[in-house]
This record gives structure tokens, C-alpha cells and sequence, in this order.
């Protein structure tokens, strides 16, 4: 009897926990959508933060790298609260990182920390250039097919004074590898695919 009622419990208890990993799953799947459809960052950063206890397993980076990006591009798009928001996006890449280290959150912050650094680009590129490039190859080496290593690092190269290396002409073939590689992705349920519309805004200064 006291076998049959630890498996009943135990029964239970499974059920319980692929039902709430289900709703997890379908929680972070309808999250990485809205951000898909460009909402609202600030209500995303409510939304993911809401995540990032729940989600476990192959995915419990996801939350903590989509922080990362909100908050780099809060830093962007808020000049007064650009520091603040460009140390979150820090805190939340290095944290995806500790929960899965791969390419994509290796991008994410080279991103935050290209946002810290344009804060003030002059005064900071030294600081933050060793570190960004770092992650930038640290991406590519996991994954040299990544099309958003080589979109970061053509920004970084188009923006750049051609003293050091930048500009159009230098940047015009990395963007153009982002762009062929981002033709060639195919999209999935929870896995990063921005980048198109970025390149979109490149071309504008830089067509290639």
C-alpha cells in the first residue's frame, strides 16, 4: 500500500512539473514573440524579468539574454538613464552567459558593452575596446556562421575614424557576410533572427 501511495505522489508530482515547464516554455515563447514584434521595451523588460525564475534547462538563458538586449537598447533610446541601463544590459548578458555560454549571448554583450561605450565614445573606446572585441570573438569562434557577430562588428568598423581602421569601405564586405548569413537563417521559436532591419539603417550611411 505504502508503495502504491509514494508512486501515485510521485506520479503527481511529475505531472505537476511538466505541466508548469509547459507553461514556462509557452510563457517564454509568447514573450520572445512580442519582441519579434518590436513592443514596447520597457513592458518586455517586465515581462522576461518575470522569466528568468521559472525558465530552467536548455533554455534558462533565453530571459536573461533578451534582458540584456532591452536594456541595451533602453540605453540607446534614453540619453539621461543611458548608464544605467547599459550596466543592466551588462549584468543580464553575463548572466546568460553563466547560465549557457554560446554565441548569442556573447553578442549580447559585445552589444551592451558597445552601448556603455557610446555614451561616451571618446573618452571610453579604450576602455570598453579590448572587452567588446573579446566577446566578439569569443562569438565568432562558437559559432563563425552567426550572422550578428559580423552585423556588431561591421557597426563598430563603419563607425570608427578610418585613422583607425574604419569606415564605409572597410565595414562594406562584414555587413555584407551579416547579410548573406542572415538570408540563409532560418527562423526558430525561441532563437534570436534580429538583425535585418539594423542593416536596413547601415545601408543608409553605407550602401552595400
Amino acid at each position: 500500500m505504502r508503495i502504491l501511495l509514494l508512486s501515485f505522489t510521485f506520479q503527481l508530482f511529475s505531472f505537476g512539473l511538466m505541466a508548469q515547464t509547459g507553461n514556462s516554455n509557452q510563457s517564454l515563447m509568447d514573450a520572445v514573440a512580442q519582441f519579434n514584434s518590436g513592443n514596447d521595451p520597457k513592458t518586455l523588460v517586465a515581462i522576461f524579468e518575470k522569466l528568468v525564475p521559472t525558465t530552467s534547462g536548455s533554455n534558462a538563458w533565453i530571459p536573461s539574454y533578451y534582458l540584456a538586449l532591452l536594456n541595451a537598447s533602453l540605453s540607446i533610446k534614453n540619453k539621461n538613464l543611458a548608464d544605467p541601463y547599459a550596466d543592466k544590459a551588462i549584468y543580464w548578458a553575463n548572466l546568460s552567459i553563466a547560465a549557457n555560454p554560446n554565441d548569442e549571448n556573447y553578442c549580447a554583450l559585445a552589444m551592451a558593452k558597445i552601448t556603455k561605450m557610446a555614451v561616451n565614445p571618446f573618452l571610453r573606446w579604450v576602455t570598453y575596446e579590448k572587452s567588446i572585441y573579446a566577446a566578439l570573438n569569443l562569438a565568432k569562434k562558437t559559432n563563425p556562421f552567426n550572422p550578428r557577430v559580423y552585423l556588431l562588428e561591421g557597426s563598430l568598423t563603419l563607425n570608427l575614424p578610418s585613422l583607425f581602421g574604419g569606415g564605409c569601405d572597410k565595414a562594406k564586405p562584414i555587413l555584407k557576410k551579416s547579410r548573406e548569413l542572415l538570408d540563409k537563417q532560418t527562423p526558430q521559436l525561441l532563437l534570436p533572427t534580429w538583425g535585418k532591419l539594423r542593416l536596413e539603417e547601415l545601408k543608409q550611411g553605407c550602401s552595400f
